[in-house]
């Protein structure tokens, strides 16, 4: 059996007291949105990186 790899996307700030924080983004029902091609995953985290205006860095990890 082939195993699938699925990406999700992470977005980290940075905060107040100068730590970062990692999360994990969800949809509006609260459930990782979750991506079967790396290159869509990988395409919409460019998105939100080239259109942040917090500093935040987003970037995509595969889920085990």
């Amino acid at each position: 059996m082939m195993k699938q790899n699925i990406y999700c996307i992470i977005k980290e700030l940075i905060l107040p007291n100068n730590m970062k924080q990692t999360v994990i983004l969800v949809d509006s029902i609260s459930e990782i949105i979750e991506f079967d091609n790396k290159d869509e995953a990988q395409n919409l985290a460019d998105i939100f990186q080239s259109n942040t205006d917090s500093g935040y860095k987003y970037y995509i990890k595969q889920i085990v």
